[in-house]
């Protein structure tokens, strides 16, 4: 990979439109080891835009493949690291493959959301992504996009609560992480932190949100495991900053004995990270969280935070742009038909690993 990359950085703008022209034309593998030298040559990192990716790679919009496709990704909410990191990846894999992606920001709204999905069905779409908000709550927009014969792709949570009813709804294929797997990972680093025992924050996401549920589900699994450790609180941060400080703010006065946090991202466990240093509490109270961005890593590094776990943002949503290209433009090189329900990969991150993971994260990785 390598010497496929020195490759790369030598081509001129005439040899990269060759490249993403032989991608263009016979997917993954037709390009697939100089597409992962682009994307390792450019880094797609937190606060480096798609076009600017692109820009790093030397590649001008002349260079890049006319688009050929529109896809739209429907997401829960901007403001999210987790979230925004998908969409700049969304932005660049299609700027690669010649799709163009629009993003949809639901604010953390299903009803947005829902708009979102009845607008784009009366429109002209290759293919739609969704991350929903909440399950079951959007069933009438993504019944107009499928009625309407778009593709549609479901990204980290089940569209519908019911597992089986989910995998029988005429999707074109489920990306999803092992929510319960990576809240009992976190959780275990954080209970060996405090020795086990003493009382802890449990800061979940949005209920009607199946990762959030999978995550409480493998914390309050962990914590079945030790008697001597008390839950005192699990009130829901909904995803969002502004509402974790304020709980935090109240939750440190109501226990001031409180010795960890266990939050469903990590950028509430940031939020409560700073409510805490003021508090001058940092020695006391050990924090982690769920998605292992850039922003954790160096969180981790610094202390800030104790641990947290990979939730594949970039491989989430990238995974479906190719799904979704793939599958429109007939140049999927598996002799296979297109799985129902893909599993993307997570582990945890430690201070002994956070800089390897910003390496990937930074390289566009996962």
């Amino acid at each position: 990979m390598l010497q496929v990359r020195e490759r790369f950085q030598q081509m001129s703008r005439k040899e990269h439109r060759k490249v993403l022209d032989t991608i263009s034309r016979r997917g993954f593998m037709g390009g697939g080891a100089i597409l992962g030298a682009m994307v390792a040559a450019g880094g797609l990192r937190q606060g480096v835009t798609a076009a600017e990716a692109l820009t790093n790679l030397n590649i001008l919009p002349e260079d890049l493949p006319a688009k050929t496709m529109r896809a739209a990704t429907v997401e829960v909410g901007a403001a999210s690291t987790w979230v925004s990191h998908g969409m700049e990846t969304a932005s660049f894999v299609g700027s690669l493959l010649g799709v163009e992606v629009q993003s949809f920001d639901g604010q953390f709204a299903a009803e947005n959301q829902l708009d979102a999905l009845l607008a784009i069905a009366n429109e002209q779409w290759d293919f739609v992504a969704v991350h929903p908000a909440s399950s079951d709550a959007l069933l009438d927009g993504a019944d107009a996009v499928t009625g309407a014969g778009i593709p549609l792709i479901i990204m980290d949570t089940r569209l519908i609560q019911d597992p089986v009813a989910n995998m029988e709804y005429p999707f074109l294929t489920y990306l999803e992480p092992d929510n319960i797997y990576m809240g009992t990972t976190v959780a275990e680093e954080l209970f060996k932190a405090i020795n086990y025992e003493g009382q802890v924050i449990h800061t979940q996401g949005q209920l009607g949100h199946t990762g959030a549920q999978g995550r409480a589900q493998g914390f309050n699994d962990a914590v079945a495991k030790y008697p001597n450790i008390e839950v005192v609180d699990e009130t829901p941060g909904e995803w969002q900053a502004d509402i974790v400080s304020s709980l935090w703010q109240d939750l440190l006065q109501r226990y001031p004995n409180v010795v960890g946090g266990y939050f469903h991202s990590d950028d509430m466990a940031l939020a409560a990270a700073s409510v805490v240093q003021q508090a001058n509490m940092q020695d006391q109270v050990k924090l982690v969280g769920v998605d292992g961005l850039r922003n954790a890593c160096e969180a981790i590094i610094d202390g800030s935070l104790l641990a947290s776990v990979i939730n594949p943002s970039g491989r989430i949503h990238g995974g479906a742009i190719w799904a979704g290209y793939l599958n429109v433009s007939g140049t999927d090189n598996s002799p296979d038909p297109l799985p129902k329900f893909i599993r993307t990969d997570g582990g945890p991150i430690t201070a002994d690993n956070a800089a390897g993971y910003i390496w990937l994260h930074d390289n566009f990785q996962y």
